[in-house]
């Protein structure tokens, strides 16, 4: 659902989630989700917002204030926020960063714990790559509205909360024939400016096109050929705010060897044509 607030730039999203009282009662729930581009115009100050926030810095700062302490996140960084109590926040210049609302259970004791083993609310964290995704498939799953069962996502948000409190560094990775979906987003995220297709990312993890596509999307909601397309348009967007680029160039560096099919692609899921989006004031 794309954003209309003030600060938020076009292609931003912001999903909603009503938890049932079963979920209210025993589970982690969610209660609000979003990917947001945003300008200096963005801010949020409240008393009590009846939850706690996690997100993820992907581009730009984002200044955080609470209980008396004024904390800064930058790119890569992962926050931690307590909303029970009154906070502001808001983006300092272009930012670009994921979120989630959630509570339940014991959220209480995980940002009591993430706050004292880190120092503070916003921090560096060994497992920030694995928050981010673990947001962003929860994201991606309202975007392509086939929403998460309760009882799935409960575990997602309890993952992403042992991340936020866990300080140890991740222990080596599983080899990528034995992780697969893990291997193939990176091979994406690496090559996305080159044109390569589904039956060039499943030769990279040594499966056939079909159960690779199944595996895929059993694990993250959507099929390797969304994540690729939102790959190139996340980083078409920024080439289009941040350079002067013609469309048809910024269309070949992400991986779009016709203009046409980049504009369609971008106009399709932003809702708005490259050249409008790059319009709009920043």
């Amino acid at each position: 659902m794309l954003v209309h607030e003030t600060g938020t730039c076009s292609g931003s999203d912001l999903y909603f989630s009503t938890p049932s009282e079963y979920a209210r009662r025993m589970l982690f729930y969610m209660s609000t989700c979003g990917y947001y581009y945003t300008n200096y115009d963005y801010r949020i100050e409240r008393e009590d917002y009846h939850n706690y926030m996690l997100f993820y810095i992907c581009n730009g700062r984002l200044s955080v204030q609470s209980g008396g302490q004024t904390m800064v996140a930058t790119a890569g960084q992962v926050g931690f926020l307590n909303c029970h109590e009154p906070h502001e926040y808001h983006t300092i210049g272009n930012t670009e960063f994921v979120w989630l609302h959630l509570d339940g259970s014991n959220t209480a004791d995980f940002y009591q714990q993430a706050v004292r083993v880190h120092g503070g609310f916003v921090f560096d964290s060994p497992y920030a790559e694995e928050i981010k995704k673990g947001i962003y498939e929860v994201v991606f799953a309202f975007r392509n509205m086939q929403p998460i069962g309760e009882v799935r996502l409960s575990q997602k948000l309890y993952s992403l909360l042992t991340a936020m409190v866990d300080t140890n560094k991740p222990e080596k990775r599983r080899a990528a024939d034995n992780d697969p979906v893990a291997a193939a987003m990176r091979f994406m995220r690496e090559e996305y400016m080159n044109p390569i297709s589904l039956t060039d990312v499943a030769a990279h993890v040594n499966m056939s096109q079909y159960h690779f596509s199944r595996l895929f999307k059993k694990d993250c909601g959507y099929s390797p050929h969304e994540y690729l397309i939102l790959t190139r348009l996340n980083r078409a967007k920024h080439l289009l705010k941040t350079t002067e680029l013609p469309v048809k160039i910024i269309a070949r560096k992400v991986g779009y060897q016709n203009v046409s099919s980049f504009t369609n692609a971008f106009t399709e899921r932003v809702g708005i044509s490259p050249t409008l989006f790059r319009k709009y004031s920043l």
